[in-house]
């Protein structure tokens, strides 16, 4: 086990991080494509139940 943690260490500190900037990029980008892609669904989803309730009403 302690082989283990020590093998975990060893490869962390071999991980290159982003910077603080890049990260915030990163996260504003992944947060700006899931609501536009939401909004898309949601537009999508409304306007086929629209048209399911036009086909059921006539």
């Amino acid at each position: 086990m302690i082989t283990y943690f020590k093998n975990v260490a060893s490869e962390m500190k071999k991980v290159t991080w982003l910077s603080f900037d890049q990260t915030v990029k990163e996260t504003v980008a992944v947060l700006a494509m899931s609501i536009m892609f939401g909004l898309l669904i949601g537009a999508f989803d409304w306007v086929l139940k629209q048209g399911v309730n036009f086909l059921l009403a006539h």
